[in-house]
C-alpha cells in the first residue's frame, strides 16, 4: 500500500482521522496517534472545542416511585381484630376476667388497669361492651374492629 501523498513511496502507516495510508513524511504523532498532516489542525480544531464545553449537570429530582406493600394483610397496621372475639372477652370481664378485651386490640396498659380493678368496678367493661356492640370500639391504631 502507498502513500496518498506519494503513490511511489510506501506507506509507514494509517492516519486516525481520515482512516488513508499515509508515508512517514506525511504523518505526525500526536499523544501515541498518528494523524496526517492535513488532518492534524481539525483534530486540534476539535480537541480544543471538547475542552471549552461546560459540562451540564442535571438537578432536576423527580419521584417517580409507584412501590406499593403487597406484604399488607387486612390494613395498613396488620391484621383487623375481630369483633365477635372482642365482645366474648369484654363479656368474661364480669366473671373477673375483665380487661382481656382491651389487650386483645393492642390497648395492653388501659387492659391491664381494667384487669387490676375488675373493669373499674364493671363500670368500664359495660361502657365497652356498649361501644363495641354500637360499632365506636377501635384497635390501638384507631382502626375499627372487622
Amino acid at each position: 500500500m502507498n502513500c496518498t501523498n506519494h503513490p511511489e513511496v510506501e506507506a509507514q502507516g494509517m492516519c486516525a482521522y481520515c482512516g488513508k495510508p499515509f508515508c512517514s513524511d506525511c504523518l505526525v504523532e500526536v499523544k501515541g496517534r498518528m494523524y496526517c498532516k492535513q488532518d492534524l489542525g481539525n483534530v486540534l480544531d476539535e480537541a480544543k472545542q471538547n475542552s471549552n464545553n461546560t459540562p451540564t449537570i442535571n438537578i432536576t429530582n423527580t419521584n417517580d416511585n409507584v412501590n406499593t406493600n403487597t406484604n399488607v394483610i387486612g390494613g395498613m397496621y396488620g391484621p383487623r381484630k375481630s369483633k365477635t372475639v372482642a365482645l366474648i372477652l369484654c363479656i368474661l370481664g364480669f366473671f373477673g376476667l375483665a380487661g382481656i378485651h382491651r389487650m386483645y386490640v393492642g390497648k395492653v396498659g388501659s387492659g391491664f388497669l381494667h384487669l387490676i380493678t375488675c373493669g373499674l368496678c364493671f363500670v368500664g367493661t359495660v361502657i365497652d361492651l356498649i361501644s363495641i356492640l354500637s360499632g365506636g370500639f377501635r384497635d390501638s391504631y384507631g382502626q375499627p374492629l372487622a
